[in-house]
């Protein structure tokens, strides 16, 4: 029975435990936490969830769906806990989980609004978390291969709060952003997620995303409700006065969405226990609405299965009295006695909500259940001639947003030093030099000497429309596998689903159309070439739509990219 947890950035192993503490009983719950709390007092280490059912237990009056088949409470009791340094793994293979069945029907789903929406008008509920779930077969329900999922889903996910349990029956494989509590020496703070918009493809339409989520006054009332209900909860433990927003509004990157979060610190009383905590606070506000009692009988009536650890909390106790639990969304939930899978997937309901946004909402976090590529290098290619870098500036600016986005660590001034070094030992001739940066922040350059070319550059279409929302598209790395193959003599020309033209393999396309250089939009899909930019700015050149038909309509085609420069285009083939 391993246990996980990959919280703020540092891994820890909980293995071999000393005793189980587990029930499925409600009425067990407390005494079962003191019990764990206990453990605690007497030098051990706990870990474990509890199960968005058992909020009863903390307060009666806390209505929830029906008990699942997995325990209220688990924790494991450990000696020690091991601290290992997990950028030193091999890289995850990619899994994709396929086949997910939406057990809510897009009907069910729309009543489900419906019938929030006028609960909102009776007064009964601000903003309620409406959730749903997907199951799916999984016949690998192995400690193994699930241990193999987590840590896929940890490296696409790049959650703050990760966790992986292997209770026996149940495999627990959270992937949250959020953290519910973190206690330690007196200091309570609490970190509500609430407020969600679906990452862009280009990092210019990323950073206007990010931006109007800041704006949005949808999702900033959302997130002010939750702030507010929180603040009240943390005050039934807290030192008088001490309860403080620290960070209002922020926005926080993850691979395929950026969500809005708040920060809430405050000094607890001498006398607090961990059961205090918990029963001031849990379940999370952020994933009830408010007010928290009323909602929660209403989620209770609107959800026909039990969330069980989806919601709950996960996270672990250790004997200098710091505790750290997050709130298990993103998670995955494994019955290897019934090899099935399950994920829960909600968002903050509000009287301003349409169902077409909110349904839009859930599929984009369930986006990390799809295979998803994230590369492992970014890649620029520079022309070195005589000790000089041909736009330089542009390339490191377009590394630079490429590594913001993709979320790798850069460094300008140590890549700057590397390419001064080697133009210093290749003062010489023209060079193609490859420059690659790692997820860390590592450099790797390699150089070819340019030669000139014997032939003439011809083109033809490629075989296959491009999906002009593959974020892939619109940065440089090592994940060439939806480009076709080309050679330095022939290139493809490439064209979008709505059969716009977007660019070649290695440079981008420019069409002469009734006098004047014309290159694709960047929306069509395609990477923004140094070239391209540099031509854009002097206005050699402009930015349109083209279409397929167009081609027909043009002059003369041109290849251009920063190494190669511009290169007359022969078309092979019917336009």
């Amino acid at each position: 029975m391993t246990l996980r947890f990959d919280f703020n950035n540092e891994t820890r192993l909980f293995e071999h435990p000393v005793k189980i503490i587990q029930t499925s009983q409600l009425t067990q719950v407390i005494a079962k936490l003191a019990e764990v709390e206990q453990a605690v007092e007497q030098g051990f280490y706990a870990a474990g969830y509890l199960s968005y059912e058992a909020a009863g237990a903390f307060q009666p009056y806390y209505q929830t769906p029906a008990q699942g088949e997995m325990p209220l409470l688990w924790f494991g009791i450990y000696h020690s806990i091991k601290r290992i340094d997990a950028a030193n793994e091999p890289a995850p293979q990619p899994i994709a989980l396929e086949e997910w069945q939406p057990q809510t029907t897009i009907d069910q789903y729309q009543q489900a609004i419906q019938r929030i929406k006028a609960e909102i008008e009776a007064g009964n509920t601000y903003q309620t978390n409406y959730t749903i779930r997907l199951e799916t077969d999984f016949n690998q329900s192995s400690s193994a291969h699930c241990y193999d999922v987590y840590r896929y889903l940890l490296n696409v996910q790049q959650a703050h709060y990760a966790a992986y349990l292997d209770t026996d029956r149940f495999k627990i494989l959270s992937a949250s952003p959020e953290l519910f509590f973190h206690w330690h020496q007196g200091t309570l703070t609490a970190k509500p997620m609430k407020g969600t918009a679906e990452r862009g493809t280009s990092s210019q339409d990323d950073l206007v995303r990010r931006d109007r989520l800041l704006a949005s006054e949808k999702d900033r009332a959302e997130n002010v409700m939750i702030v507010d209900l929180l603040r009240n909860d943390i005050s039934q433990v807290a030192q008088a006065g001490t309860v403080n927003v620290e960070k209002l509004f922020s926005a926080e990157q993850y691979p395929t969405v950026w969500q809005l979060t708040s920060t809430i610190t405050a000094q607890t009383r001498p006398e607090t226990r961990l059961t205090d905590i918990f029963r001031a606070l849990f379940p999370c506000g952020s994933i009830t609405g408010a007010p928290k009692a009323s909602t929660m009988k209403l989620i209770a009536e609107l959800e026909p299965q039990a969330r069980e650890v989806y919601c709950g909390a996960i996270g672990y106790f250790t004997p200098d009295k710091e505790a750290l639990f997050n709130v298990p969304i993103r998670t995955l939930m494994v019955d290897s006695v019934k090899n099935r899978a399950r994920y829960g997937v909600g968002g903050g309901i509000t009287w301003d909500s349409t169902a077409e946004d909110e349904y839009q909402e859930v599929l984009d976090k369930a986006a990390i259940l799809r295979k998803i590529d994230l590369p492992s290098q970014l890649l620029e290619s520079l022309l070195l001639r005589e000790g000089s870098y041909h736009l330089a500036e542009l390339h490191l600016n377009r590394l630079a947003a490429s590594a913001r986005y993709f979320n790798f660590s850069f460094q300008l001034n140590h890549v700057m030093k590397r390419l001064e070094e080697f133009a210093k030992a290749h003062p010489d001739q023209l060079w193609k030099v490859r420059l690659l940066l790692s997820q860390t922040g590592d450099i790797t350059l390699n150089g070819e000497i340019i030669t000139p070319l014997d032939q003439s550059l011809t083109a033809s279409w490629a075989e296959a429309p491009v999906n002009s929302h593959n974020r892939l598209l619109y940065h440089k790395t090592t994940l060439r596998d939806h480009y076709p193959k080309v050679t330095l003599h022939h290139e493809c020309l490439m064209y979008n689903q709505r059969d716009e033209i977007t660019e070649f393999v290695n440079g981008n396309v420019v069409l002469l159309i009734d006098g004047q250089w014309l290159t694709p939009a960047l929306s069509c899909g395609l990477l923004a070439g140094t070239e391209r930019e540099a031509l854009l700015a002097t206005g050699k050149i402009a930015e349109a739509v083209l279409r397929r038909d167009m081609l027909s309509r043009a002059e003369k085609i041109g290849f251009i990219n920063s190494v190669r420069g511009w290169r007359d285009v022969e078309w092979d083939g019917e336009k």
